[in-house]
């Protein structure tokens, strides 16, 4: 099969745990690129976070970010948005204040938080990218949202995974990572985005493969004709995948790639 687009995630599956992108990964991926494949980073990150891999890989190309909520064109304008209801994202961010829970709000103009603290520092340190100091924030009378971020412990994640679920059964909460949990629209998913942009490029289904190894990724894995789990990845997404590739250490994307197109 010639993939003609690649999907890829970004932590723990494009980079390493190092947060770097390995030599034989770029090569893998200039390749594809030559072959005429559309080279997709697709990351829960927003769009200011994802722009430097784009240029490390020198990838002029879309751009899932916000975990599926948001597509980037290559000039980096939004051309689909799943936004939250701003009532619901209000309840959500009322919740959390209640309950002393940080969070961040993913916007168009990037992320906002209500006061910095050790996990927006951890945050910023991790992905390095930062966001928005913003104490009135829950004064905003409407807040489009492409998805609220909570960061705590894996423990009290889950804790929160079954509250939120409970009281919003309606919405998508997920995680990105251990400590990561991912509050969004259910059209926010990033095989929903992915569809959206096979069809804007005239590509079929079976010719498109997605690459990665967290909750949010499984949508994107399950809807590619070839959907690939990184070894490090979450059962769901082992499930819904086609094949495993070695892990993020072990370049496992190049692996894939050289597997399957090159």
């Amino acid at each position: 099969m010639a993939y003609k687009l690649i999907a890829l995630d970004l932590d723990d599956t494009l980079l390493d745990y190092e947060k770097q992108i390995s030599k034989r990964n770029r090569e893998a991926l200039d390749a594809a690129r030559e072959k005429g494949a559309h080279i997709i980073l697709a990351s829960g990150r927003a769009y200011p976070g994802v722009t430097e891999f784009n240029e490390t890989l020198q990838n002029k190309d879309y751009t899932i970010v916000c975990g599926g909520g948001q597509v980037a064109d290559p000039d980096g304008k939004m051309i689909y948005s799943a936004y939250l209801s701003p009532i619901t994202t209000k309840q959500v961010m009322r919740w959390a204040v209640t309950h002393g829970v940080y969070f961040q709000v993913y916007t168009d103009e990037g992320y906002f938080f209500l006061h910095r603290t050790e996990y927006s520092d951890y945050y910023e340190r991790v992905c390095n990218y930062g966001g928005i100091e913003a104490p009135d924030l829950m004064d905003t009378e409407m807040i489009l949202a492409a998805k609220i971020l909570l960061i705590d412990t894996p423990e009290k994640l889950e804790e929160y995974r079954s509250e939120l679920s409970a009281m919003f059964p309606e919405l998508v909460v997920k995680k990105s990572q251990s400590d990561f949990l991912e509050i969004m629209d259910p059209a926010a998913t990033k095989g929903n985005a992915l569809e959206y942009l096979a069809k804007k490029l005239g590509i079929e289904r079976q010719q498109v493969m997605a690459i990665g190894d967290s909750e949010i990724d499984e949508s994107m894995i399950q809807w590619a004709g070839m959907g690939i789990a990184m070894k490090n990845a979450c059962s769901a997404c082992m499930e819904a995948a086609d094949d495993v590739t070695a892990s993020c250490d072990e370049d496992g994307v190049a692996l894939a790639i050289e597997k399957y197109m090159i």
